[in-house]
């Protein structure tokens, strides 16, 4: 027989080896056994909070764990992605990201994440376009004939914004920078607001999501020109995409989950499968066309490559706000 000191030589590798490849499995299994929190940056009713609550009730259907969604508003979301970094990696603590996660360090100094290092990507879910409307009184019913009104007056035109990062802004900054026209910005703290003054001509033009314009556009009370996705949405079919008057135009948002960096790769890919499965199901999709949201159902990996790709497009607008934040 062998001496105990060498048996436990020879054994205890082999256990430990053992032991290293189930745990993940274990812990994959195992998952989830406790209550899920999605973290989210923005209020009730927005697009990132309908996204979460969407997902948050099908995964609780799906998996007999309560999912809450938990909305903590403030410096452009930054504070919400800050505590979902700083949060335990084992699956239970989720963020609701778009994409202002990679936006808003370009125009914000000492934002508490990194986007590229301090979060796994587990799913990138949907595009949803903006819309540009205006108001009727403007009397232009195409791009083109917007874009020659504006130039044949520098500066006249107002567009408004919900501040620096968001999509409004994102959108009316692209299309001054490839159409080469002079718009004005006007901010404002709440989407209605800015709804109901290009409704009466207080300013003349807005990028707001399909959600907040749907019910205007049919009633008639702004004129809808184009959307913000590269082609045409089923919400909105017979609204061109901006492309179709500004080739290569495209500032559609995207919406995704990510969890805090180091997550085990089996809990994401778990997360990362169900959550495609709902996104696929036919009510999920039915919702989702409502708001003009095209499924993508993406990969953890499609996910950090629109990440990254993102996040380099709009730095290249914005040069002189932008960070050094990608790694």
């Amino acid at each position: 027989m062998l001496p105990r000191v060498n048996r436990m030589k020879r054994i205890a590798p082999p256990l430990l080896i053992a032991c290293a490849i189930s745990l993940p499995l274990a812990h994959s299994q195992d998952y989830p056994s406790k209550p899920i929190r999605i973290i989210v940056g923005f209020s009730s009713g927005t697009a990132t909070d309908t996204m979460a609550r969407l997902i948050g009730t099908k995964l609780s259907e799906s998996w007999k764990v309560p999912v809450i969604v938990d909305n903590r508003l403030g410096a452009a979301g930054t504070i919400s992605a800050g505590m979902a970094a700083r949060a335990n990696p084992d699956g239970y603590t989720l963020y609701m990201a778009s994409t202002t996660l990679i936006v808003t360090p370009i125009f914000m100094t000492d934002v508490p994440y990194n986007a590229f290092q301090d979060f796994a990507p587990v799913s990138l879910m949907i595009d949803v376009p903006t819309v540009l409307v205006v108001s009727p009184q403007l009397g232009v019913q195409s791009v083109t004939e917007l874009v020659e009104l504006a130039r044949s007056k520098p500066g006249a035109l107002n567009y408004a914004s919900t501040g620096q990062g968001t999509a409004s802004h994102l959108a009316a900054e692209l299309l001054k920078s490839m159409t080469g026209i002079k718009v004005t910005e006007v901010p404002y703290k709440v989407n209605a607001q800015a709804m109901a003054d290009v409704s009466t001509k207080q300013v003349e033009m807005y990028y707001p999501n399909l959600i907040l314009a749907l019910p205007l556009i049919q009633s008639g009370r702004v004129k809808a020109l184009a959307v913000t996705a590269a082609t045409r949405t089923r919400a909105l079919p017979d609204v061109p995409a901006m492309a179709e008057s500004v080739p290569g135009y495209e500032a559609a948002n995207w919406y995704g989950i990510v969890a805090p960096a180091h997550t085990p790769a089996s809990v994401v890919s778990k997360l990362h499968a169900e959550i495609s499965r709902i996104l696929r199901t036919q009510d999920v999709r039915e919702r989702l066309d409502t708001f003009g949201a095209d499924v993508i159902a993406g990969t953890p990996g499609d996910l950090a490559k629109r990440m990254k790709t993102g996040y380099a497009k709009w730095a290249a607008l914005f040069p002189d706000e932008a960070k050094k934040v990608a790694k």
